[in-house]
């Protein structure tokens, strides 16, 4: 779904206005770089593969580099208040702290045993340097879009089903992990806690590191790779797991 000009105006005067109050009050610079980050990254999402650094370069104040530390902020990096409100070109990533800043606005709902986000709002988890993302989807804001990225080995697929789940590298270099696992389509609000632990997520109260409302949604989960670098190699598991089912 390519960005709309107007989308493209909208996007880019909201990320140059956070700029701005991030360089002037260095109190609140981290909170404004997560904030600018996200809309990058919802920018990267709907516009067409090559277009992002063009737009950046063309719409907004501030350099590319800095449009990296805040997208790095946004995906749960700490960043140096320091990096954050000077245009220097060298920075330091390092995971979240447990007890470093926190941006929530919203914790969703348990709801016997399992937990349910709530309609309409964005969800961000960190746990062991992964990150798990919960959208709500563009058909419907009770309807989420569930993936997690992180680095390492990648996950195996037994327990999974291919209809249901994508396995891909992640290759965009603005994302900082190597590996994606996502649902194919959205989910009810009722199974997101569900799909959260099987992709690995132990701790869902206390690994919340965002949420926000999302107006809108998106039409896929978020950072979700290209089609042509998806991982193939689902078949031999598949096939395996239905002779077994004759033979029992």
């Amino acid at each position: 779904m390519e960005i709309t000009a107007l989308q493209s105006t909208q996007l880019a005067n909201q990320i140059n206005e956070l700029d701005k109050k991030a360089q002037a009050h260095a109190n609140d610079a981290i909170e404004c770089a997560r904030q600018a980050g996200y809309l990058l990254l919802t920018a990267k999402m709907q516009l067409p593969h090559g277009r992002w650094t063009p737009w950046v370069e063309r719409n907004l104040s501030f350099s590319l580099r800095q449009a990296q530390r805040y997208i790095a902020v946004a995906q749960g990096k700490q960043v140096p208040i320091r990096k954050l409100v000077c245009k220097n070109d060298t920075v330091s990533c390092l995971d979240h702290p447990k007890n470093g800043p926190n941006f929530v606005r919203c914790q969703g709902e348990w709801v016997n045993g399992s937990w349910r986000p709530k309609p309409g709002f964005f969800y961000l988890f960190r746990e062991r340097g992964d990150a798990y993302w919960v959208h709500p989807s563009t058909t419907d804001e009770r309807w989420f879009h569930i993936c997690k990225h992180y680095n390492g080995p990648r996950m195996s697929p037994e327990g999974f089903f291919r209809r249901y789940t994508i396995f891909s590298p992640m290759t965009d270099s603005d994302f900082t992990a190597d590996q994606y696992v996502g649902t194919t389509t959205p989910l009810g609000w009722i199974g997101v806690g569900n799909v959260l632990k099987s992709y690995g997520l132990e701790d869902i109260s206390g690994s919340l590191f965002s949420s926000q409302t999302f107006p809108g949604g998106l039409y896929r989960p978020f950072g979700e790779p290209d089609s042509k670098d998806f991982y193939e190699d689902w078949h031999d598991i598949e096939e395996l797991k239905g002779e077994k089912s004759a033979t029992s």
